[in-house]
């Protein structure tokens, strides 16, 4: 019953999702893909096997969702945010709505190729950004992931010049292919990107979960050292909550 669902999600949103695009994208039959396969910005999309199908799965639902989602605090990024299922919960003292724009493998290209349909066209109150551990996974450099992220950022910025954003520095991992040197070196760069807005803040989301040489602390993840487990996530609130309570959300929209 699942399968199908999703399946007639896509074909309900087909016909609309190539006007939500830039004209000559996407085809009809894939909406939420390029008919080329050729993303904005540096690097890679996702090279895990079920992407392609679980990047439409996501975004068919979200397309579902685009009216009612209008005037939300928008959390956006890959698995990491995907997985946290108890966001609404976490954040009901914010008293506003908490929309959940994550999709498990996601990279800075295909954030970028979404950004309009799945974040700036639900007219967002707020924002929340985690990106770029995956990108790193796919052995883009940090000063391309940087170059994809301020393009991100003057995009947004286009279309909402003054909504406050958290943007969350890349999480520790495991220590193999370089991750922790490598990490380290595009939170760096996230600096740079943000740099100069006052209505950015950085939300530290490395220094709570780095063990000294740079690699994830085990216990608030599960054991593949990427994915937040119950505990992380919880400490990832506590890093976060003062930033969203600070911006006094629900004021705002009344």
């Amino acid at each position: 019953m699942h399968k199908l669902f999703v399946s007639v999600l896509l074909l309900l949103v087909a016909s609309g999702a190539a006007a939500a695009t830039p004209a000559g994208t996407a085809a009809a039959s894939q909406p939420f893909w390029p008919v080329d396969g050729v993303f904005p910005g540096r690097g890679h999309v996702s090279s895990w096997k079920d992407f392609k199908a679980h990047n439409a799965q996501r975004r068919a639902l979200f397309a579902t969702h685009q009216t009612e989602d209008r005037d939300s605090l928008v959390f956006v990024g890959d698995s990491i945010t995907e997985g946290w299922s108890t966001l609404s919960r976490d954040f009901a003292d914010l008293h506003v709505k908490v929309v959940n724009r994550g999709i498990g493998g996601d990279t800075t290209p295909n954030l970028l190729y979404r950004l309009d349909s799945d974040v700036l066209a639900v007219r967002p109150r707020a924002l929340v950004i985690l990106i770029g551990t995956n990108d790193l996974g796919e052995h883009t450099s940090p000063e391309d992931i940087a170059a994809n992220l301020r393009e991100l950022r003057t995009r947004i910025r286009s279309a909402y010049a003054s909504i406050p954003i958290a943007w969350c520095l890349v999480m520790p991992r495991g220590g193999g292919d370089r991750f922790p040197e490598r990490v380290r070196q595009l939170n760096v760069l996230i600096r740079d990107v943000v740099r100069g807005d006052d209505g950015i803040v950085i939300c530290d989301t490395y220094t709570p979960f780095a063990q000294p040489d740079g690699t994830s602390i085990p216990e608030y993840f599960k054991p593949d050292r990427l994915h937040l487990n119950a505990k992380g996530y919880a400490v990832w609130r506590r890093v976060l909550a003062p930033i969203l309570a600070s911006w006094n959300l629900a004021a705002e929209k009344n």
